[in-house]
């Protein structure tokens, strides 16, 4: 029987099952990607995997030694060619973002996947801070107020020399533009499509399972080794990774998908009129985004 959810859930799920339909409704290749951060070492830090009875715990790094970050793409047809990244952090707080920043990922982009994706696919990204760097900025309330006449301008709109911040804001809420992102304008001219996965969904995105194959692999070769052969470790583990369990994984998560076209996006017990509107279209995706050799150290 269908699980109602109350007002609370209802928007985030909304979303999840309008990313859901629109993976359903596309026949090009998906292309999850991610990044990753790896350490030297690793033990098991819980018997079961939060999102599932039967999945395994995730590795937690005992080590205080390097860290590398790891960058790869996938399908249900194998790692994306040519496509690895793996380099060595030189993070100093410990925070990997640090290192995968917006102008690594875009070179990572530019220059690793692009060249190599097959042709019209689908990528499917999170919403981190340097997936989603906007080039069409709107104004914000702390934004100047010069700055913020200056976009009015620019969009052929008027104001009155006396109007305040607030009012200027109203005008600019009136009329802001969807926010494009830098990385889909990137992927949009190679002719490929970006969908963003909900918030909080990583059970969304394939190679979140990937990853666990992949640290798992590199935890049992990586029994008092040298920092220094981290690499040569996780390139081996990378090419254990068959395109058989790529499949596997995103079957896996196209049953997620199903799973939560079983969740009815109904009102609480006392919203009558919600409840009664509960069957709504779910097939409107408006909400949902269009989902280096190198020295990434280099400015």
């Amino acid at each position: 029987m269908p699980r109602t959810l109350k007002s609370g859930e209802r928007e985030l799920v909304s979303k999840v099952r309008s990313f859901c339909e629109r993976e359903k409704q596309n026949k090009e290749p998906l292309i999850p990607l991610e990044k990753s951060p790896s350490s030297c070492r690793y033990h098991d830090s819980a018997g079961k995997c939060w999102q599932s009875e039967t999945e395994k715990g995730v590795f937690t790094s005992d080590s205080k030694g390097p860290r590398w970050i790891i960058v790869h793409a996938g399908s249900d047809k194998g790692f994306v060619p040519n496509a690895q990244l793996i380099f060595k952090s030189q993070s100093k707080s410990g925070d990997y973002h640090d290192d995968m920043n917006r102008d690594n990922f875009m070179k990572w982009l530019q220059q690793k996947l692009t060249p190599n994706l097959p042709p019209q696919s689908i990528v499917v990204m999170d919403n981190a801070p340097y997936h989603s760097v906007v080039v069409n900025k709107t104004p914000t309330m702390s934004t100047t107020k010069a700055e913020m006449q200056n976009w009015i301008v620019s969009k052929g709109l008027s104001y009155l020399p006396t109007m305040v911040k607030a009012q200027l804001f109203e005008i600019i809420q009136e009329h802001k533009e969807r926010p494009v992102y830098e990385a889909d304008s990137l992927l949009e001219q190679y002719g490929h499509k970006v969908v963003r996965l909900p918030p909080y969904h990583c059970d969304l995105n394939a190679i979140e399972l990937i990853w666990s194959l992949l640290k798992r692999r590199i935890a049992e070769k990586n029994v008092g080794q040298e920092a220094k052969n981290i690499i040569k470790i996780t390139e081996e583990a990378f090419s254990s990774i068959t395109a058989e369990e790529w499949k596997k994984e995103c079957e896996h998560v196209k049953n997620i998908e199903e799973n939560y076209f079983i969740i009815e996006v109904g009102g609480d017990e006392t919203d009558t009129s919600d409840s009664e509107n509960r069957d709504t279209d779910s097939s409107n995706i408006s909400d949902v985004s269009p989902l280096d050799d190198h020295d990434y150290f280099k400015k």
